[in-house]
């Protein structure tokens, strides 16, 4: 009975993992972005290129090539399988690594504690390191929310713009470009 319940628990708990690591997708969250397009056929010529090339520029955001091209699905944390499999490797290995030393005559308490130490503190470290990367390479929800909030603004502040205020900042642009 007591094997029943073990074996009903560790069913719980991995079904539990895999779930959330099924729910972790890195940069699979985005949404495609065509809000600047929708507003490119009735707007006046010089107003519909800007939206174009915002278009084209949010088009080759979306479809940026991963950096794990190449890898194996299991391992690659932008995908499903990578997220199950670096899940479960995060916790096969260390158990395994556990029960061959246990198994090679180690105090089991000692190895307990110098597992549980190792494996929440580099842990912690990892997530925290993953957690500053993002933030300095401005890679988080609310970089891309403002982001996308200004994008917004400034199409506003386009709509309203008259037509030749839109083809002077136009030419301005384009002079810039040039030079």
């Amino acid at each position: 009975m007591a094997t029943m319940r073990f074996s009903r628990a560790a069913f719980g708990v991995l079904a539990l993992l895999v779930s959330g690591a099924a729910a972790f997708q890195p940069g699979a969250v985005r949404q495609p972005r065509c809000a600047p397009t929708a507003r490119a056929s009735w707007a006046s010529p010089p107003a519909r290129a800007f939206s174009q090339r915002a278009a084209v520029s949010a088009m080759a955001d979306n479809n940026r090539q991963s950096p794990y091209e190449g890898w194996p699905t299991f391992v690659r944390p932008d995908t499903n399988g990578g997220a199950i499999g670096l899940t479960l490797l995060g916790i096969v290995l260390p158990w395994g690594l556990y029960s061959l030393l246990v198994s090679s005559g180690m105090d089991s308490i000692r190895v307990g504690q110098i597992f549980i130490v190792g494996y929440v503190g580099i842990g912690t470290i990892a997530w925290t390191l993953s957690y500053v990367l993002r933030v300095a390479n401005k890679d988080t929800t609310y970089a891309q929310q403002l982001k996308e909030y200004e994008t917004a603004v400034l199409e506003k502040r386009l709509e309203e713009l008259d037509e030749g205020e839109i083809e002077a900042l136009m030419a301005e642009v384009d002079k810039e470009e040039l030079s």
